[in-house]
């Protein structure tokens, strides 16, 4: 059981209580920023060596991590590395934060726009079939990558999806920035693909105390090819820039926080397992809960329900001093700077139905039980 404050009866329930999670952590986390403090190795400082031999260890054996500047760099590196760049194309959602898409085009490459899974919100590897052969026949420009997102902690179906990619002469990238630490039916999340990247934004399960990011990969050569476009393009051992990189490391303050983090990461994953059980069941005659794939157990950096009178349902959790998000309200292809990027044919009726009726709730591990029956009984007691 997770060490937490008690909750003032009838306070305002937050999204995330950094305050909360702070609070156990503190003397911790202050010690670690004065190691920090004390050697003045501020940038890719030892901390995070640790760091990333922490994150990888929990990935299994030959796995890599490479710490970066934030969660849209570790995209942008791992596209880089892979060779994706100018005449390259992605398949992706849009159902997605802005930096997924953003990464593809900085790297001078173009997104195509592919529909989801109704039931997960994931990449649909129907779509992406159609996506191909709409590109075989000329009418979508061909696709170097596919880039799926576990969105909010649902593992996609990579399985299938990289077979399609694998067929078709495709790599396969995971955005995994809302699902490390969970787990899949093919093993840990992030393992999935030819890499990886993760965001340690503060609002997600693994989160430091401001940016930062890391790229996952078991290829050895690949992930040489990160630290070096991450570090100026300088490759390990020669002190040459062998090629154009980007200024993307993680300073050694945050890594020091997550490293404090990851020693109660496990406490929090089993905190949010057992609130977003009790929601599950407790919720299912009221909306619409996420579906878990077979096999999967996710971490739940977010609760997605959905409801087809969402916004009259948030104003009534809002009225009750209960948070709750809308995310994705403009999917990226309504977005002004995506408009005018390639669709699948038959566009994306699910991912509109998706966006229109999504609500994510609180699932911070720090809520107390009975916060959750206040949630509860406000879901349960709308009218709408």
């Amino acid at each position: 059981m997770l060490q937490t404050a008690t909750a003032h009866l009838g306070a305002a329930i937050k999204m995330v209580d950094l305050d909360r999670q702070e609070a156990v952590m503190r003397d911790d986390i202050r010690q670690a920023i004065d190691g920090v403090l004390a050697h003045k190795c501020f940038v890719n400082g030892p901390e995070v060596r640790d760091l990333e031999t922490a994150l990888a260890e929990r990935l299994g054996h030959g796995w890599h991590a490479i710490g970066c500047a934030n969660g849209t760099d570790a995209l942008q590196l791992m596209l880089r590395a892979g060779g994706i760049g100018a005449g390259s194309c992605v398949a992706l959602p849009s159902l997605t934060f802005a930096a997924t898409a953003e990464a593809v085009r900085i790297c001078g490459a173009e997104p195509v726009f592919v529909d989801i899974d109704r039931q997960t919100g994931t990449l649909c590897p129907t779509s992406l079939t159609r996506a191909f052969k709409a590109a075989s026949d000329g009418h979508l420009p061909p696709i170097s990558a596919v880039l799926p997102v576990d969105l909010f902690a649902i593992p996609a179906d990579h399985g299938a999806i990289r077979e399609i990619a694998t067929r078709h002469g495709a790599l396969h990238f995971v955005d995994a920035a809302h699902s490390y630490g969970g787990i899949s039916a093919e093993g840990p999340c992030g393992t999935q693909g030819f890499a990886s990247a993760l965001s340690f934004y503060p609002s997600k399960a693994l989160g430091c105390y401001g940016d930062g990011g890391a790229v996952l990969t078991a290829d050895p050569e690949n992930e040489m090819r990160v630290r070096a476009i991450a570090n100026h393009g300088v490759l390990a051992n020669t002190g040459e820039h062998r090629i154009v990189g980007t200024n993307s490391r993680l300073d050694s303050i945050q890594a020091a926080i997550l490293l404090v983090k990851l020693r109660h990461f496990d406490a929090e994953i089993a905190a949010r397992q057992r609130i977003a059980q009790i929601y599950i069941e407790a919720l299912g005659n009221h909306c619409v809960v996420p579906e878990v794939p077979a096999g999967a157990r996710p971490v739940w950096s977010y609760f997605a329900i959905h409801h087809r009178n969402r916004d009259a349902l948030m104003e009534h959790l809002s009225g009750q001093g209960i948070s709750s998000v809308a995310y994705y309200r403009r999917t990226l292809d309504l977005q002004p700077a995506f408009a005018h990027e390639a669709c699948v044919p038959g566009g994306l009726p699910e991912t509109r139905q998706f966006s229109e009726t999504l609500l994510c709730l609180p699932i911070d591990p720090y809520l107390d039980d009975d916060e959750l029956d206040r949630i509860i009984r406000a879901i349960r007691t709308f009218k709408g």
